[in-house]
């Protein structure tokens, strides 16, 4: 792969490049042997060191590698885990982190009462990690995409919901789509979380596509690229480290990593063009994490999955220059568990060049596993210093743009609406029928769609002036919700709720994707049904013979 000139990151950039000019005399100068007055001489400014894509400067890591290395081999292994931890207790996590010197936990969907509670959960992390002494950040990680992947939106609380990151590829605007990755980062750091494991970066092949599917932005890889980028550098304008998944691409396999290994067929060159569009771009736009998926890719080594073969990281840093943190996805994932225990996937994993271990299945023998392989040599302890220390400068990183950002409280929890609407509005695409103009009448019949759907949608359209009638009564327009559980029939008008390929399971005149149902979303198909603003997204994947768009 041809690599390009990276570029900064430029928020940190900018706050890297101020130096100190050279100092100026404070009195006269002093007189010349022949009593004329000298100006001294002109001094040259020391350079300032260049700053890596990602944020540190070389410097930076240098420094976080040696505080890995004065560790305890007990310390610096718990400095390359991620775990889970139990229930909605604040100590609970606390302990849970203390307990095997841990890099930070990942939040799940049990672990949320609510926004107080989640934020006295961070709270008590960053007061454990104080006590230990150490001057960077704990980790504490959610994943959050929008759409299906959320733990964090208004089902769990007072969060503000997303659409699928297919609504980014959709938009196509990276303005919109970076305001909406911000908004979130926002919400999340006044909930006390510091990580993201967003955006998607895998580039979908549609239909056959049996895991990422909405996740994806777009079967197109530089439009999947553009969206994936411009997330990027919302999440670091937030103040929260985003993550590029999955190294080297899901979207193209047909096996789900969780249950199994995917294997990839496709040439390095296929690769190159296709799947490693988004991480390559997204590299040189300065994103912080990549991290690796469990696919075992055919050109570079079929006998390991990605997240475990050297070759994988050796194509990472060495083609495409990434200098970050390489992180692994779940390592309790079928596609590692079917085969190894929790020690020998994590020893493997850092010997193969991991930096930060995702979730093991037995977090004490994976720490322990390491600790072993440490005193015996399996792994070394340059190592393992190197990606403790990564992890280190990567969240001393975090907190610096952190504290050069935005404030936030808690009662900033929910003030993202308006950008999930605008992404919404932004993505909404018409494929059939007449562009422009109200595209139902007054009076509307709705179906499909689970309860839930109805009722939201039912609210969206009244709160937008329709009347939503009973089915007993006449109406103007026939409206019919399209998702995976009611994916066909016939209508006036068909909107597709999830994946815009079941745009062709009905013969409805009119026919729009949301991309999502959020309550944003579904305000923003109501505003296109009554005419007050056309659909400007388009179909960010090939759908049967439709057109991207018909606005």
């Amino acid at each position: 792969m041809r690599r390009r000139a990276p570029a900064r990151t430029l928020a940190l950039a900018a706050m890297l490049a101020l130096v100190a000019t050279a100092c100026t005399p404070t009195g006269p100068p002093e007189p010349s042997p022949t009593g004329t007055t000298e100006e001294p001489a002109p001094t040259t400014p020391e350079p300032t060191e260049e700053p890596l894509a990602w944020g540190p400067t070389p410097t930076d890591v240098a420094d976080a590698i040696a505080t890995a290395a004065a560790m305890t081999p007990e310390e610096v292994a718990g400095q390359v885990l991620l775990a889970r931890y139990p229930g909605t207790d604040p100590a609970a996590a606390a302990s849970t982190l203390t307990g095997n010197h841990l890099a930070g936990l990942v939040l799940f969907s049990e672990n949320v009462a609510s926004v107080d509670q989640v934020a006295a959960t961070g709270e008590a992390l960053q007061a454990a990690q104080a006590a230990a002494g150490r001057d960077w950040p704990a980790i504490f990680a959610v994943d959050n995409e929008g759409g299906l992947v959320q733990r964090l939106g208004a089902e769990a609380g007072d969060w503000t919901s997303f659409p699928s990151f297919m609504s980014a590829g959709a938009a196509d605007d990276p303005d919109v789509v970076a305001a909406a990755a911000q908004a979130m980062a926002l919400e999340l750091r006044a909930s006390g979380l510091n990580y993201d494991f967003a955006p998607d970066a895998d580039v979908t092949v549609g239909l056959a596509d049996v895991t990422i599917g909405l996740r994806s932005a777009s079967s197109d890889p530089d439009r999947a690229a553009r969206a994936v980028v411009a997330a990027t550098q919302g999440f670091t304008a937030g103040g929260v480290v985003s993550s590029v998944k999955h190294f080297p691409g899901h979207g193209s396999l047909t096996v789900d990593s969780h249950e199994g290994l995917p294997v990839q067929g496709a040439s390095a060159e296929e690769l190159a063009d296709r799947d490693l569009v988004p991480f390559a771009q997204a590299i040189d736009a300065g994103t912080p994490t990549v991290m690796m998926g469990h696919i075992a890719v055919e050109a570079w080594d079929p006998s390991l999955p990605a997240s475990l073969s050297p070759e994988a990281y050796r194509v990472l840093r060495e083609e495409l220059g990434f200098t970050g943190v390489a992180i692994t996805d779940g390592l309790d994932m079928g596609a590692l568990t079917q085969t190894w225990d929790s020690a020998q996937i994590a020893v493997m994993a850092l010997q193969a060049g991991a930096d930060l271990l995702l979730g093991p299945t037995d977090v004490p023998a994976a720490h322990a596993g390491i600790v072993a392989a440490l005193a015996d040599g399996t792994l070394s302890r340059d190592r393992v210093d190197e990606a403790a220390g990564r992890v280190i400068a990567l969240m001393r990183w975090q907190a610096g743009i952190a504290a050069a950002g935005q404030p936030v409280t808690t009662a900033d929890v929910g003030s993202a609406a308006p950008a999930s609407l605008a992404l919404s509005a932004a993505a909404i695409t018409q494929v059939a029928g007449e562009c422009g103009g109200a595209l139902v009448g007054s009076a509307i019949h709705v179906r499909g769609g689970s309860t839930a759907d109805w009722d939201a949608f039912v609210a969206a359209a009244e709160a937008a002036g329709l009347d939503v009638v009973a089915l007993e009564q006449p109406a103007d327009s026939e409206v019919r919700l399209l998702t995976g559980a009611t994916p066909s029939g016939s209508a006036d008008v068909a909107i597709v709720l999830d994946e815009p390929w079941l745009l062709t399971e009905t013969d409805a005149p009119v026919r729009l994707a949301t991309y999502g149902r959020t309550a944003q979303a579904l305000a923003a198909v109501a505003a296109v049904l009554t005419g007050a603003v056309p659909a400007p997204g388009s179909l960010p994947v090939q759908v049967s013979d439709l057109p991207a768009t018909i606005c």
